[in-house]
């Protein structure tokens, strides 16, 4: 028999990606208009920024980083200084909707299973080949290998002095 979930620690609002959840968050935020969104005042530059304020429209600009859930996460941050462990925020109250960057206030996607993210850790780990057992590279300090490689051919140059000026 299965065990009931508890409904305190389900988000019981629509399911959408980090970025969907962004741009709803920004529309909540602007009071339900897209046209304030688009004025945002929040930007980097501002007094208070916003870590959401390029992601605003529900796209990625060119030169902009990526991890959205890093962006979720720090905004959480500031909205609960406690920690965003703690927050409540799931759930409907009186007329304010459940939060959209609830799910991902963790820094996680709960959209991708931990089986999911164990195989693209592994993927991630072969790609950049750091289960292969690295070459030695020798000692950095010492910058002339005793076996007369490559750096013994190339000719060192003379201390640098300094020549006073004829008086």
């Amino acid at each position: 028999m299965r065990k009931p979930k508890d409904t305190a620690n389900v988000f019981q609002g629509k399911r959408r990606s980090p970025l969907d959840a962004i741009r709803a968050f920004c529309v909540w935020c602007s009071g339900g208009s897209s046209r304030e969104v688009a004025l945002c005042v929040s930007g980097p530059d501002k007094r208070h920024p916003c870590d959401l304020w390029h992601y605003r429209f529900g796209k990625i600009p060119p030169k902009v980083s990526r991890s959205l859930l890093k962006a979720i996460k720090a905004r959480c941050r500031d909205c609960m200084p406690d920690g965003p462990k703690d927050c409540d925020a799931n759930t409907p109250y009186d007329h304010i909707p459940p939060c959209p960057l609830w799910p991902y206030r963790l820094g996680r996607n709960p959209n991708v299973s931990k089986e999911v993210r164990r195989k693209r850790s592994e993927q991630g780990k072969r790609q950049m080949n750091f289960s292969a057992p690295q070459p030695d590279s020798g000692t950095r300090m010492n910058p002339k290998p005793s076996d007369g490689g490559i750096h013994a051919r190339v000719k060192q140059k003379p201390p640098y002095e300094v020549k006073k000026a004829p008086s």
